[in-house]
C-alpha cells in the first residue's frame, strides 16, 4: 500500500493535484481523527499541537490561493476528511492505509517547513 501511495503522490502531475491548503486541512482532519482515538496525554498533546499547526497553515496557503473565506474552507475541508475515517471506525486508525496518510501528511509538512513537533 505505501508504494502505491508513493507512485500515485509521485505520477500527479500538478495540474491534476488539489491545491495545498486542502491536503493541508486534510492533514489537520487526520490528526484530529488520530487524536480522538488516543488515551495517553503525551499522544493527544502531540496530535494537537499538530493539528494546530496544520489548520494554521492551511489557513495561511488558502489565503494565498485566494479562497474568499479560509477559515470556513479549513473547517469544512477538515471536517469532511475527519467524517470520511469516522466512517470507516475506530480501528481505521490502526490500519496501514491511515498510517500511509500519516507518513504522507508528515512527509508533506516536513516539506512545506511545517514544524508538526513542539520544540
Amino acid at each position: 500500500m505505501r508504494l502505491c501511495l508513493i507512485i500515485a503522490l509521485v505520477l500527479a502531475s500538478p495540474a491534476n493535484a488539489q491545491p495545498f491548503s486542502k491536503s493541508m486541512a486534510e492533514c489537520g482532519g487526520l490528526y484530529a481523527f488520530a487524536r480522538a482515538h488516543v488515551e495517553s496525554p503525551d499522544a493527544v498533546a502531540l496530535l494537537e499541537f499538530g493539528q494546530a499547526k496544520w489548520i494554521n497553515a492551511a489557513i495561511v496557503q488558502s489565503q494565498s490561493e485566494g479562497v474568499s473565506d479560509p477559515a470556513t474552507y479549513v473547517e469544512a475541508t477538515m471536517t469532511a476528511k475527519y467524517q470520511e475515517w469516522t466512517d470507516k471506525g475506530a480501528l481505521a486508525v490502526f490500519s496501514e492505509e491511515f498510517g500511509d496518510w500519516m507518513d504522507y501528511c508528515r512527509a508533506f509538512g516536513r516539506a512545506q517547513g511545517i514544524a508538526l513537533l513542539p520544540d
